[in-house]
């Protein structure tokens, strides 16, 4: 009776083990299943996130695509304004008397021979800024004397036995390097009663030549304004 009675409860202890089991085990399914939805909602919320992050970089690769749309048409817009102003630059250079120049135009030779002491040049040295203004008038581009750049500061006058131009003294034989039209300006010169004429009734000795090339260098010295200002 004893060992029955035994044996009956062991097989309740048993059954209440089990059935401790089988609810422990449901329990853990339980919640191991709650666990795997609640981190399957954070990767969700995460991927959103990162979504929205990759959105916003691929805004910012585009603007940023655009700047530099923006800042190479910028570039090559300032690149051609840059290469206009060193044109405007060499052209006034040009003009100013500051580059050497080539072309076509002609080379006027005065010069003197007699030996009896009298010098045409000393006595009439105005002839030669008179020849100058001459071709100017012509539209001569470029004018040289004995390799001096006329420009508008070029002082031609006497200075004792010599002419001073650009402030260097010269003496005869005196040759102009003129560049522009060859035809204008040899007409402009050879004119009946023109400046040539005068010369040579001054007794200088003149020379004409055309020539298809002629080289006439740039003005050595330097301009410096003290009282001139630009007006803003």
């Amino acid at each position: 009776m004893n060992k029955s009675k035994g044996r009956v409860e062991i097989a309740m202890i048993c059954i209440i083990i089990g059935i401790m089991i089988v609810m422990q085990t449901k329990s853990i399914n339980n919640l191991g299943g709650l666990v795997t939805t609640q981190r399957a909602d954070q990767m969700l919320i995460e991927l959103n996130q990162m979504k929205r992050e990759n959105d916003r970089l691929q805004n910012n690769v585009i603007t940023l695509e655009n700047d530099i749309s923006f800042f190479e048409n910028e570039a090559s817009s300032n690149n051609a304004v840059v290469e206009k102003m060193l044109r405007d630059v060499d052209a006034a250079k040009d003009q100013a008397g500051f580059t050497d120049l080539e072309g076509p135009g002609i080379i006027i030779t005065l010069d003197y021979k007699d030996s009896d002491g009298y010098d045409p040049f000393q006595a009439n040295s105005v002839l030669l800024l008179f020849l100058v203004n001459e071709l100017n008038a012509a539209g001569a581009e470029a004018i040289s004397i004995n390799g001096e750049r006329i420009i508008n500061s070029s002082e031609i006058r006497l200075a004792g036995s010599h002419i001073n131009i650009n402030g260097k003294k010269n003496s005869y034989p005196y040759t102009f390097n003129v560049i522009g039209n060859t035809s204008t300006l040899k007409s402009a010169v050879n004119m009946r009663d023109g400046i040539l004429d005068i010369m040579e009734s001054n007794y200088i000795n003149v020379e004409v030549e055309e020539s298809e090339k002629i080289t006439v260098f740039k003005y050595n010295g330097t301009i410096n304004f003290k009282y001139a200002k630009p007006i803003k």
